[in-house]
């Protein structure tokens, strides 16, 4: 007969397992193209992929904040190509430019996160008419029919409120932050701007 912690842990690696199933579903893809750009070999980019996350699930309980899991990732996932050139015998030089490049797309990913989170904030905020069908577009990944039916408004009525709703974000993010974007679109610098109070204590 087993005792009450033999249950606890059955209890908590279920759940890890749970939480490791949703990674895996929303980020394994996203996570193979990285590694593949690095590694110009589908099978060596998929044996990595696959040892990304038995690190992840030997590791998941060290994520603090849930906030920073795609960063957490992708340092994750970083490491994991580092150690498979080093196994690979490539110079001193080699793996230094290397880790500057992944150092760099981490940074990258760490801001993205960051700035994520002051738009859910921001969204948070915003009417009910455009709130609802932009968390539907974005998060539950509805198409425009079924938002437009759900809230029975017009298919045109979805997609202005959605076009709004991402205006009046950018609106908010700009007097927030001075932003400075690479020639890819992605954000590599943020500034709050002076006398304004965020509620977002991670732009601060």
């Amino acid at each position: 007969m087993g005792c009450a912690c033999d249950m606890y842990i059955l209890k908590a690696n279920k759940m890890k397992n749970i939480e490791m199933d949703v990674i895996w579903n929303k980020f394994r893809y996203e996570l193979l193209s990285f590694i593949k750009a690095k590694v110009n070999d589908q099978h060596e980019a998929e044996d990595i992929l696959q040892e990304v996350f038995i690190r992840i699930y030997k590791n998941i309980e060290q994520l603090e904040d849930e906030s920073k899991l795609k960063s957490w990732l992708y340092k994750i996932t970083n490491n994991a190509i580092i150690d498979y050139y080093r196994k690979r015998k490539k110079t001193e030089v080699q793996i230094e430019l290397l880790e500057n490049v992944l150092r760099y797309e981490e940074e990258i990913v760490t801001m993205n996160d960051e700035i994520s989170t002051c738009l859910k904030l921001f969204l948070s905020d915003l009417p009910e008419k455009y709130k609802v069908p932009l968390e539907m577009y974005e998060f539950k990944e509805m198409k425009h029919k079924e938002i437009s039916k759900e809230l029975d408004i017009s298919l045109s009525g979805s997609k202005t409120r959605i076009q709004r709703a991402r205006e009046k974000l950018k609106e908010a993010l700009i007097g927030c932050c001075k932003i400075e974007f690479d020639v890819y679109g992605n954000i590599v610098e943020y500034e709050q701007n002076e006398n304004y109070q965020c509620s977002n204590d991670k732009c601060k």
